[in-house]
């Protein structure tokens, strides 16, 4: 995760927290989608986190301390069985697959609330446009499948990649002019 991502995690706690309610995030990262979702106060904010020096960083910083905030160190695939249903969950792990995001999707009629929002960093395939694009129909197709419809909410972010945003970055992972930001919920009854 980097900085320049801090509006499109401004833009993924916008979309999962319009519920209020339970929010789950998987991934901490630099911590800026959990510092937007703390700013619409929701009932509670589970963070799952694996890396260890991460998990270290949140609780130096006094994310273990926050009211209703909850973290749980661990992988997120062994911590299913302890999950309760969120109003809003987002997926964003680092070094993963989408073979992994696929699995995480299984997952989601249990963990999603009839209602919720879930999002996911978008990064699949973030340096050919065409194959961008084909990975968010694939997405979209199988969490139809399970009864969820999706909408690609597109997010310029032309204007916040530079040069200097890639220095000393080994792969600049993000080549693209859009960001297309996922918003995935249950199909009401009448739209399937």
């Amino acid at each position: 995760m980097m900085a320049w991502e801090k509006p499109l995690m401004e833009a993924h706690a916008k979309a999962i927290c319009t519920r209020g309610g339970d929010i789950l995030n998987v991934g901490f990262g630099m911590g800026l989608i959990d510092t937007a979702i703390q700013s619409y106060g929701p009932a509670s904010h589970t963070i799952i986190e694996a890396h260890p020096e991460v998990h270290a960083h949140m609780l130096e910083s006094g994310w273990g301390k926050k009211e209703n905030v909850q973290v749980v160190f661990g992988r997120w695939q062994d911590l299913m069985p302890q999950l309760c249903q969120y109003d809003g969950i987002f997926f964003d792990t680092y070094g993963e697959f989408y073979e992994d995001l696929r699995d995480f999707h299984a997952y989601l009629p249990k963990l999603l609330k009839p209602g919720g929002i879930y999002s996911y960093f978008n990064g699949l395939c973030a340096n050919n446009a065409f194959f961008h694009v084909t990975y968010c129909q694939l997405v979209a197709l199988e969490l139809a499948a399970s009864g969820f419809s999706t909408q690609f909410v597109p997010l310029p972010v032309k204007d916040c990649l530079d040069e200097r945003t890639w220095l000393g970055v080994k792969k600049k992972y993000w080549q693209l002019d859009t960001y297309l930001l996922p918003v995935c919920q249950t199909q009401d009854e009448d739209e399937t």
